[in-house]
């Protein structure tokens, strides 16, 4: 499946790149971040290996955060619809409109 980070999803992972980098380096950063990425690619590749969220979505847990996708099997596609920390609201985040 081709691999499409939505524009929030981009967004929060230059965040997080940022929040990071100001609390533990680049060094711990860069690596964490290619965690995320890595990460997605494998999504991509199986989708399915990610819990079940809701209707297209799937969940997977990296480290601190939950990669949430949203798999479009018509496009051939996973998009990475948010990222978000383990301590944030997923429904509120998600809006599910």
């Amino acid at each position: 499946m081709k691999l499409v980070w939505s524009k929030i999803a981009a967004a929060e992972l230059r965040e997080l790149r940022q929040s990071s980098v100001d609390r533990w380096g680049h060094d711990v950063s860069r690596r964490y971040l290619e965690e995320l990425r890595e990460a997605a690619e494998q999504l991509s590749g199986d989708p399915f290996r990610a819990r079940p969220l809701r209707g297209p979505f799937r969940i997977l847990r990296v480290r601190s955060h939950y990669v949430i996708a949203r798999v479009d099997l018509g496009a051939d596609r996973l998009i990475i619809a948010r990222v978000l920390h383990v301590a944030m609201d997923i429904e509120r985040h998600l809006g599910w409109a």
